[in-house]
């Protein structure tokens, strides 16, 4: 009788590592195929973006003798999009284009208007430069005050450009 089950026990053997080899092929197989096409993104469309700024700067230095004056400088940022999309994201806009004049080189030198430019006509006058803070008010005044005249002036699914110009003088900051 052990002779018996010794025998069951050899025979069985290889129908059962055949099973096995079998079900772990099947595995593997339904595995793969589960990777390749139930877990497959199709393709998406790119997303147009329904806003855009361009920014553009420009800077005239001059060398009188042994330093560097700015002459002028000037940010120009053209937003174009549908008014209605425009309005719609007027703040993140506003709070875009304060940010990147922020970052421009030649910010300290804003001044207030023209005069301000000539420091001995104004002889109490210690520093006749702009804070930040002036600035990104001017700005963001200027932006709002356009978006919303364009939104009273056109259709909302019309396409629009607004104009921005941000220099050196603050009373010349016009948007529009």
């Amino acid at each position: 009788m052990d002779d018996q089950i010794k025998m069951d026990k050899n025979s069985s053997s290889p129908d059962m590592k055949l099973i096995t080899v079998g079900c772990i092929l099947f595995l593997l197989v339904f595995a793969n195929s589960m990777m390749n096409y139930s877990y497959a993104v199709p393709p998406q469309a790119p997303i147009k973006p329904s806003i855009m700024i361009t920014a553009n700067s420009s800077s005239l230095y001059s060398i009188p003798s042994t330093f560097v004056k700015v002459d002028r400088f000037s940010a120009n940022y053209i937003i174009a999009g549908k008014i209605s999309s425009i309005n719609a994201s007027r703040e993140l806009i506003m709070s875009t284009i304060a940010d990147d004049f922020d970052k421009n080189p030649n910010i300290g030198y804003v001044v207030s208007n023209s005069s301000s430019l000539n420091p001995s006509s104004q002889p109490g006058l210690p520093n006749p430069f702009v804070s930040m803070d002036i600035i990104n008010q001017k700005i963001t005044n200027g932006i709002r005050d356009a978006i919303i005249a364009t939104s009273a002036t056109s259709a909302a699914g019309k396409n629009v450009e607004l104009k921005c110009t941000f220099g050196m003088i603050l009373s010349d900051f016009k948007c529009s």
